[in-house]
């Protein structure tokens, strides 16, 4: 909308006749009638003095907050269909659509966030630079979200390079974290996020459990592997009293092909069988999950939908294992490639 459209509209809604306007301002009529054709348009100066008439500010004069109002529709829309993407695991169509935006609004700190995101999804080493170049800029963020994701990005891309040094360069960067809503929060907010705690502790102690059994440096034993992803399966039973276990299917379903991967290497394959029927009643549940309301004691507060799931590849985790056992494991289980049970246990995983 130009700013002659604008004068017309705002001199309407105020019930203002073009001749008192021009009274007001010290001009003729025609000059009036000039800016609401678009032939000439007002001084600078005139600016403060319409804005005061109209009891606007200059920004809505000049169309800034029209067309701020328009850019923030469309981010809201970009992020909206990038989530959903995200939840289906389509990561080059987040890709292209986060450079898409970028043309409309290259400098935009959310597209960027969004796009480096996707970036380090799709291929970190093709990306390296891109991603680099993308977390360098959002260090400046006002926003923690942008700027702690910018750490964490820039940390894990450089790790992945294979330059620790620079990699814990950024961990440093990263706060310790103090937990100041315990104090701030009441009522049902305290009582979610207390709650929340507990989820989110139990997700980061696989990612940690994870960690710690892959490094060599530790030097677990599988017995001594087994009986730690046991203990951690157990816990999380003792979390989600009613099994009620809604995306920790996720991961117990993870954790008993770890626990199968260990009893198999220590040649005890009927109880790794046994495993791999718990990761196919884990995954058979998480594949009709939806959403629920948690009723176990420690976490009965929280809601949780498949749609805050989020995936970096549209391969089913039951695929995914499936894959795995058949490549990757297929030493270990060579000794009883041909049982019956291991046969049906392959083809389910399959059809998942």
């Amino acid at each position: 909308m130009s700013i002659g459209t604008t004068i017309k509209k705002l001199r309407r809604d105020k019930g203002i006749t073009q001749e008192q306007l021009a009274e007001l301002l010290g001009l003729s009529t025609n000059a009036i009638s000039q800016w609401e054709c678009d032939k000439t348009a007002p001084d600078i100066s005139h600016l403060p003095v319409l804005a005061n008439i109209f009891e606007v500010s200059a920004d809505v004069l000049l169309g800034i907050d029209l067309a701020k109002s328009k850019k923030q529709a469309e981010i809201e829309e970009f992020k909206a269909e990038y989530a959903k993407l995200h939840s289906q695991g389509k990561t080059e169509e987040r890709v292209l659509l986060s450079r898409a935006m970028q043309k409309k609004y290259p400098n935009d700190e959310t597209v960027r966030h969004h796009l480096m995101r996707a970036l380090q999804n799709e291929d970190a080493d093709k990306y390296f630079e891109e991603i680099v170049s993308l977390g360098e800029q959002l260090l400046q963020s006002e926003k923690t979200e942008y700027r702690l994701g910018a750490i964490r990005g820039l940390c894990l891309t450089h790790l992945h390079k294979g330059d620790r040094k620079t990699a814990l360069q950024y961990a440093d960067m990263m706060p310790q974290g103090t937990d100041l809503h315990l104090h701030v929060l009441e009522g049902d907010e305290l009582v979610l996020h207390c709650q929340n705690y507990f989820w989110k502790v139990f997700d980061k102690m696989y990612v940690y459990m994870l960690s710690l059994l892959d490094c060599p440096e530790a030097g677990y034993t599988f017995e001594e592997k087994h009986s730690m992803w046991k203990m951690l399966y157990d816990m999380i039973g003792m979390i989600f009293t009613d099994k009620d276990f809604g995306f920790f299917d996720d991961r117990l379903a993870r954790i008993s092909f770890f626990m199968a991967a260990q009893s198999a290497k220590a040649g005890r394959f009927e109880q790794a069988f046994d495993e791999l029927e718990m990761l196919i009643a884990h995954l058979e549940k998480l594949k009709n999950f939806s959403k629920i309301e948690h009723t176990s004691l420690l976490v009965n507060k929280i809601k949780f939908s498949s749609d805050n799931i989020t995936k970096h590849t549209e391969e089913t985790l039951g695929h995914f294992y499936w894959r795995h056992l058949n490549r990757v494991l297929a030493d270990v289980y060579a000794p009883v490639k041909d049982s019956p049970r291991y046969a049906a246990i392959m083809e389910r995983l399959a059809a998942l």
